[in-house]
């Protein structure tokens, strides 16, 4: 073979192995580029919904639609937002996340501080359950009064209505009571929880007084074994009756 043949069959390769390089590169950048990202990442992606501002419920019904996981991470005092609603979340909104990430929620506590509801005009149980319900407890009574009012119902706190007070402290009642020689019947409080009892003790005019305890295993904690006055017998109205309850220790 002449050296001219030679020389031109060399440039002929090298010229279709640089074209067959090029070739290869090109397919690269495009599996790369194009291919792969489309493979990896096609359905497995998903965008973070903003959550905030949800209540737990639906922040979870939000995270699970999208393709996630809902993750309790704490509550917090915010006095801004409602207790039990979304305060924060990690990813934030608007992420881009694999499908089947959890995304940690913080919900509100609610305000570190409570008001005082209006109270006036109220049983002491309906009272109970207004002080407990803003996050506030019962106190002691003040008895007061009032010939105008009904006997029993609240007609005044201490502190009084719309105070600020931190959560859980304790909220004076005062309660109208009309003197008179009523007597009323006391009703069986053993066996019931102290909280039940205390329900049936103010439904029928009574009070709750002193409380001890007692170690009984045989009966759950907080459950009512004798009363200072026996059931059935006859007491003047808003009398007390000293209970003992059980104890686990």
């Amino acid at each position: 073979m002449s050296p001219k043949i030679r020389k031109e069959t060399l440039i002929g390769l090298l010229l279709a192995a640089g074209a067959f390089l090029s070739g290869i590169f090109i397919l690269v950048l495009i599996a790369d580029n194009v291919i792969m990202p489309l493979y990896t990442r096609q359905g497995s992606e998903t965008e973070v919904p903003n959550v905030i501002d949800l209540s737990q419920q639906a922040a979870e019904a939000e995270l699970q639609e999208a393709g996630l996981d809902a993750v309790l991470g704490g509550e917090e005092y915010d006095p801004k937002r409602p207790r039990g609603m979304v305060i924060n979340q990690s990813p934030e909104g608007g992420a881009m996340v694999k499908k089947g990430r959890s995304v940690t929620i913080t919900l509100s506590k609610g305000s570190a501080s409570a008001r005082v509801p209006s109270l006036e005009g109220f049983t002491l149980r309906e009272a109970r359950n207004l002080l407990e319900k803003e996050g506030l407890q019962p106190g002691g009574i003040i008895w007061y009064t009032d010939e105008t009012r009904p006997d029993g119902v609240i007609i005044g706190s201490v502190p009084q209505v719309g105070t600020i007070m931190r959560l859980n402290s304790e909220v004076q009642l005062v309660v109208n009571r009309i003197e008179s020689n009523m007597v009323v019947n006391v009703p069986n409080l053993v066996g019931l929880d102290l909280d039940r009892a205390r329900e049936v003790a103010e439904e029928n005019y009574l009070l709750i007084g002193e409380i001890g305890y007692a170690r009984d295993e045989s009966l759950l904690p907080e459950t009512v074994m004798s009363q200072s006055i026996p059931a059935g017998q006859s007491a003047k109205k808003w009398s007390t009756v000293d209970l003992t309850i059980s104890s686990a220790e």
